[in-house]
């Protein structure tokens, strides 16, 4: 949800900036056709914002404290359905698993998080 409002107020704040840079858009390339202008505006300011964007969602700056799989398998009782795993050291990775943390099913991310005093 945090990625989603930090999402949502990058195009708040850049749409300002946007609409200047329409016009400036329209007055350097003498663009008439506001669709025109606008599809080339879009692009240049997509090809700036996307680094941005990249920052947000995949930098790990901005963490994700739940990452669910509506369907998935429980690594702790096997069963199958909305699973969940927590981002980082905090929960439920195992210490022998390098990679990242297992999903488990909620009674067993629960257990868990009591086992490990989280």
């Amino acid at each position: 949800m945090v990625k989603y409002a930090l999402y949502v107020l990058r195009w708040v704040i850049l749409a300002i900036p946007g609409a200047l840079f329409f016009n400036k858009v329209r007055q350097i390339f003498g663009i008439n056709d506001v669709y025109a202008a606008m599809i080339i505006s879009q692009a240049l300011m997509g090809a700036m914002v996307y680094f941005i964007d990249r920052l947000i969602f995949t930098s790990g700056a901005v963490p994700i404290p739940w990452e669910i799989r509506p369907r998935g398998v429980c690594t702790d009782c096997g069963r199958v359905g909305k699973c969940y795993r927590v981002a980082g050291k905090r929960c439920c990775e195992d210490r022998e698993n390098k990679g990242k943390p297992d999903f488990r099913c909620e009674a067993c991310a629960v257990k868990r998080m009591q086992q490990i005093g989280g």
